[in-house]
């Protein structure tokens, strides 16, 4: 049986301990991410399976990282000192969903896709900041 974790990012690094990225000392997350392209992919093919993470695009919007090497929906990936348990995958939450509004430009966290949600039902293009008091009402956000 596989075993499923969730864990905070400063959990992960916690317990995990991403190494920096050698290749490229000016690397995303304080130097910490690998490519997925170059050297940088090269380099992470090489180390083993268990301390290979994946960092990408959740289906819901959100950023995550992965246990183990992945390539749908990849931005990037991390080595860690600590290899991931055997028969174990772990999902870490990096970052929350947002809400971008094609109308007004406005950045929303939306952590559940509410307000995503609501206004794609009615097929708005708009968010709390532009939408109007019936536009908000009718998407049940007035409240």
């Amino acid at each position: 049986m596989n075993n499923f974790i969730e864990l905070t990012f400063d959990e992960w690094c916690d317990t995990y301990k991403p190494i920096n990225n050698h290749i490229d000392t000016n690397a995303s997350f304080d130097g910490a991410m690998f490519e997925t392209y170059g050297d940088e992919v090269e380099f992470v093919k090489s180390q083993s399976p268990e301390n290979i993470w994946m960092y990408g695009d959740g289906d819901d919007g959100a950023a995550y990282l992965w246990s183990g090497w992945g390539f749908v929906n990849r931005i990037g990936y991390f080595i860690t000192e600590v290899p991931c348990p055997p028969d174990t995958t772990i999902q870490v939450l990096v970052s929350f969903n947002w809400h971008y509004c094609e109308n007004c430009g406005t950045e929303t966290e939306d952590p559940d896709n509410l307000i995503r949600d609501a206004f794609d039902e009615h097929d708005l293009e708009k968010c709390p900041e532009c939408a109007t008091l019936d536009e908000m009402t009718l998407v049940g956000l007035d409240k």
